[in-house]
């Protein structure tokens, strides 16, 4: 009971140390800012699409917001202790390292969560408060849900991948490059003009993008399942492997 009342306490002080960084709110504000902006010159210029344009919130704002979400935020507790200087302290605490370390894989994927709950209310209300005297399709309503299971799958694996890398190294900016840029290039290759297991292919589809774009993979399916299961145990065990050499396990 006494350990379960530990790791509970743990996992409530790391999710207020995510939600009170005012970085967390400004990120999800400047995304809905951006899809308010976008929304209101749909309404004026695209009023045919404006319903279809809302669903499709994920394509972009919705998944760049997220994206930056994690690289700029969710992920740097996980190199804070270095950069503050208090790893020594926690290194040498019973719950300040395995432990500390699935604590905040934890909060951190919960706060994944709800940043993109927070995104899909917010784009709700928008489109709904500008497209109100527009003709609503009638599978407009399943055409919004539709895209959030695989949000939230490629949300929490990109949170995961970008995580354990900086824990790996001990360094945002570090974690930020390698996991950000191939993220950033999946947006500017186009689908169609590639083939399976070419190199745009893996950037395409290889780093979460799609899914939090909405969108599962059709193309090689079992590949890719195969290949983000790899992925993700390898950076894990790769962060376990490098605690235990810093003495952190």
């Amino acid at each position: 009971m006494v350990g379960l009342e530990a790791q509970g306490k743990k996992m409530r002080t790391e999710l207020f140390r995510y939600f009170k960084n005012p970085l967390y709110w400004i990120v999800l504000a400047a995304g809905l800012s951006a899809r308010t902006v976008l929304a209101y010159f749909d309404r004026l210029y695209r009023s045919k699409d404006f319903w279809a344009l809302s669903a499709d919130f994920w394509s972009k704002v919705g998944s760049v917001t997220v994206g930056f979400l994690v690289v700029l935020v969710l992920i740097h507790l996980f190199s804070v202790d270095r950069e503050t200087g208090t790893w020594p302290t926690i290194s040498s605490a019973v719950y300040g390292r395995i432990h500390l370390f699935r604590t905040r894989l934890a909060a951190g994927s919960i706060s994944v969560v709800l940043g993109i709950a927070l995104l899909v209310l917010g784009n709700f209300t928008v489109s709904v408060l500008l497209g109100r005297e527009l003709p609503r399709p009638q599978d407009w309503l399943y055409m919004f849900i539709r895209p959030q299971s695989a949000v939230l799958i490629g949300s929490i694996g990109f949170f995961i991948l970008a995580a354990c890398v900086c824990d790996i190294f001990k360094s945002q900016p570090v974690a930020m490059c390698i996991c950000g840029v191939p993220f950033a290039i999946s947006y500017f290759v186009n689908a169609g003009a590639v083939k399976p297991f070419e190199l745009f292919w893996f950037f395409r589809y290889g780093f979460f993008t799609e899914m939090m774009r909405g969108r599962f993979i059709y193309s090689a399916p079992m590949f890719w399942a195969i290949w983000y299961a790899l992925l993700l145990c390898g950076v894990l065990v790769t962060a376990i492997i490098k605690r235990k050499e810093r003495n952190e396990l």
